[in-house]
């Protein structure tokens, strides 16, 4: 093997670069069409756990949550467990959560149905008087996703590996069923593997391989308050609204909340959204009326059509593997992503077997594999 080149420099593409250096291969070039981390790493929730309804999710992000631990000692990327909890607002949520429970304990998740006055013990401050459970998963946590992409980025380029921004790559030239490299717009780049992990952009590179990803870009909206002291660590859910607020590392809250929309269109700001965001988190916290919003801004989930990621070779060319699609749990998986899919490319096979349900050849097969716990 002579050069591996990564198309996209978001945390996916950056942290399978890095852990194919920790395996002690340095020979990769990383392609980025815009700035490192200007697709969806700059704009997630920063939010880590393994609490899904999929063995497919928990393994990987089980997996992810054991690297951050070592990403924080190994890089000084700020990392935290602090919690996850849903707040269950109906008693039919609180049935179907006892259901996502049991599954997750049956895999390793330690999450917990608890009482409203136990989510005040958690979340101080909060006005516990519109919801009837919540469910708290202990292993969750958040990590700061712009030290996670600059300090990678910083050990890469430390260590060798060559990274472009401002490069776009239009296709992936391939020859007699495997891939020699790709061309962009600064012109041919040879190389032996190529990691397509462009996020959505994967598509229309992939489109122009002749190669179908059924990818779908869904607009997505969040906000960023003024920055306070810590008040609470975990990471919060309002099932009912499909709804999220999280204190970042900096003390900022950052909340999402669900509007209408429909896949592949441009993404634009909308006053519903301010509105509905501040009419869910007031609810729960009256002293938020009084907070001022610094920043507005929107993203996209990539998604699939089972809702899990594209992870893997694509079998009918040699040397092309795949990682897009993570339908906004990307940031949270990188590091499993990486780790896995360097091994795959340097030994042939992952480190996690359940990898290989994640390949792109479960569509064609029509294995699809289901998730319920996608929101925000």
């Amino acid at each position: 093997m002579k050069k591996i080149i990564i198309v996209g420099g978001g945390i996916i593409g950056l942290m399978t670069s890095y852990y194919l250096v920790r395996n002690g291969f340095k020979d990769i070039i990383v392609l980025e069409r815009n700035y490192i981390g200007s697709g969806g790493t700059y704009r997630c929730a920063t939010g880590i756990r393994a609490s899904f309804t999929s063995r497919e999710h928990i393994e990987l992000m089980k997996k992810s949550i054991e690297l951050w631990s070592s990403l924080r000692n190994e890089l000084g990327i700020p990392y935290i467990r602090g919690g996850y909890i849903w707040l269950l607002q109906k008693e039919e949520e609180v049935k179907q959560f006892k259901k996502y429970v049991e599954f997750q304990n049956k895999h390793g998740v330690p999450t917990k149905i608890i009482t409203p006055e136990e989510v005040l013990e958690k979340v101080p401050g909060m006005n516990i008087s519109n919801i009837i459970a919540g469910v708290y998963d202990p292993l969750a946590g958040k990590a700061n996703c712009f030290k996670a992409a600059l300090y990678t980025y910083k050990y890469l380029i430390n260590n060798g590996v060559k990274v472009f921004d401002k490069t776009r790559v239009y296709r992936i030239r391939i020859s007699q069923g495997r891939v020699e490299g790709v061309e962009t717009d600064k012109g041919f780049i040879e190389g032996d593997v190529i990691v397509l992990a462009a996020g959505y952009g994967s598509k229309e590179i992939a489109m122009n391989s002749n190669i179908h990803l059924p990818l779908e870009n869904l607009p997505k909206h969040a906000l960023v308050t003024e920055r306070f002291r810590e008040l609470f660590k975990p990471l919060l859910i309002d099932w009912s609204n499909s709804s999220y607020l999280v204190q970042v590392n900096a003390g900022n809250f950052l909340i999402g909340a669900e509007v209408p929309e429909k896949p592949d269109i441009p993404a634009r700001n909308k006053l519903e959204f301010l509105y509905r965001a501040a009419r869910i988190w007031i609810k729960h916290f009256p002293w938020l009326r009084e907070v001022n919003i610094l920043r507005y801004w929107t993203g996209y989930y990539v998604m699939t059509p089972d809702h899990h990621p594209i992870i893997g070779p694509y079998k009918d060319v040699e040397g092309l593997y795949i990682a897009t699609g993570f339908s906004g749990h990307g940031f949270m998986a990188a590091p499993a992503t990486g780790y896995n899919l360097a091994h795959w490319i340097l030994y042939g096979k992952p480190i996690q077997s359940i990898m290989y349900n994640l390949t792109y050849s479960r569509f064609p097969e029509k294995r699809y594999i289901k998730e319920i716990a996608v929101f925000g």
